[in-house]
């Protein structure tokens, strides 16, 4: 029976309906208050899946069905904490009106006529800069809009890809002959709901691209999973990193494909002459810091090109480790994006998105406690609305990264004396791998489209 697991679903449909009914900025110790709960709410109800204690599929539909439930009430109230929507619908808008986003700063005063209520609510900061986002993103942006130039608009767009995401996470599970019941540590996540149907990030479009470029692989779609990949990283850089997952595994035609596919996204956005279109990314990299230790830790040695190199270089590194060491499993798709925004100058919660999918084993409860304890950073919002920016209480990095930090050595102890190790940080009950034959593509890592 899995009475126990929709308990902890009751309590987070309350918390999280009740977090999405209160105005979360001006009164953000009560917002953080329900989200507490709700997260010890979804680590139990992880802990009872890990220990098997679930239940029949009509029983896992119910809860999955609980999820979406929560969800509607938060996507009513977008935006929840984060503004970015607004940009959004602002990269839109000046698309479809003939210009490029990696030129039009809202706040050009040649272009205030192309504003709408919508837009004016861009943060200040932001709104002298162009964008900053690839332009996988930016056609996701036109696409919505022009259904409706609103947040709702975005907030449906982001939960299509949200229902996306289970689907593609059960269907992986099912075939690699794993509880389904695993779906729930992305379905009930409470990031997942705040930034996704409260936020209407675009990172869940890229979660969606980068979790198909994984079941297609462990399929043996190369293709498809090569495409989705490169579609992923033109919706943000950050999958970029994983590109060695597909080394030795899939064709150069499919890389080439997916080269054009890539290609052919920039190309509504080129200039003349044509040039890369980055728009603001260099001020972002210059000017941007929010919670990242890490980074300002090497800037000053470095600096902040430098230290987004070693970003990329420490993600890569990871990739490659686990490219030889378990090459399907989560922690292959987890551990180099977390290790990768781990180093970047600002780490806002909803960049944790991308590894909230592959949660699906106990070696990842690191990664279960980051995703949860990123949320403490909603309380910059007290900051905020008293004039003094964008400044963390002194507790929260510590506590943030310090549990995080040691529940990295926690779990690596329990896993070293269960003696269930088949490679480092990876357990036997934690492959999301399928089972393939000798003859299989797979182990040729040449299968088809």
């Amino acid at each position: 029976m899995a009475k126990p697991i929709f308990s902890c679903g009751v309590v987070l449909l309350i918390a999280i309906t009740s977090a999405a009914q209160l105005n979360a900025r001006a009164d953000v110790e009560t917002f953080l208050a329900f989200i507490a709960l709700a997260a010890v709410a979804y680590v139990v109800a992880l802990l009872l899946v890990a220990r098997g204690r679930t239940g029949t599929r009509r029983e896992l539909w119910i809860c999955l069905l609980l999820a979406f439930a929560w969800r509607l009430p938060a996507a009513v109230e977008a935006p929840l904490l984060s503004d970015d929507v607004y940009r959004y619908v602002w990269d839109g808008r000046v698309q479809r009106f003939g210009y490029s986003p990696y030129a039009a700063a809202p706040a050009d005063p040649a272009l205030q006529h192309l504003h709408t209520d919508v837009t004016r609510r861009i943060d200040p900061t932001s709104a002298a800069l162009p964008t900053i986002y690839p332009p996988a993103a930016e056609l996701f942006f036109r696409a919505a809009v022009s259904i409706d130039e609103s947040v709702a608009a975005l907030a449906v767009a982001t939960l299509v890809c949200d229902a996306i995401i289970v689907w593609l996470l059960w269907s992986w599970l099912a075939a690699a002959g794993r509880s389904p019941w695993w779906v729930l540590a992305y379905a009930w996540h409470p990031l997942v709901t705040v930034e996704g149907a409260g936020g209407a990030h675009v990172d869940l479009l890229g979660t969606m691209l980068l979790v198909l470029a994984g079941y297609a692989l462990v399929r043996g779609r190369t293709l498809a999973a090569t495409t989705a990949l490169g579609a992923a990283a033109a919706v943000k850089f950050l999958p970029i990193v994983l590109a060695p997952l597909l080394v030795g595994r899939v064709r150069w035609r499919d890389a080439a494909v997916a080269a054009t596919l890539v290609a052919m996204l920039y190309m509504p956005f080129l200039g003349w002459p044509p040039a890369i279109p980055v728009g603001s990314l260099g001020a972002y990299v210059e000017g941007w810091r929010f919670n990242g230790p890490v980074f300002d830790a090497l800037e000053p040695w470095v600096g902040a090109t430098g230290a987004l190199g070693v970003a990329a270089a420490a993600g890569l590194m990871v990739a490659i480790f686990f490219r030889r060491r378990v090459p399907d499993a989560p922690d292959a798709w987890a551990w180099p994006i977390a290790v990768t925004v781990l180093c970047l100058p600002v780490v806002y919660p909803w960049y944790l998105l991308w590894v909230v999918p592959f949660l699906t084993g106990v070696a990842r409860w690191p990664l279960v406690v980051w995703t949860i304890m990123s949320m403490s950073t909603y309380i910059v919002w007290q900051s905020q609305l008293a004039g003094a920016g964008w400044t963390l209480p002194a507790w929260v990095v510590p506590v943030e990264y310090g549990l995080f930090a040691g529940s990295i050595v926690l779990c690596a102890g329990a896993i070293w004396r269960s003696g269930r190790l088949t490679a480092p940080g990876h357990t036997d009950e934690d492959h999301m791998v399928l089972p393939v034959s000798a003859d299989s593509s797979l182990h040729r890592g040449a299968g088809s489209s």
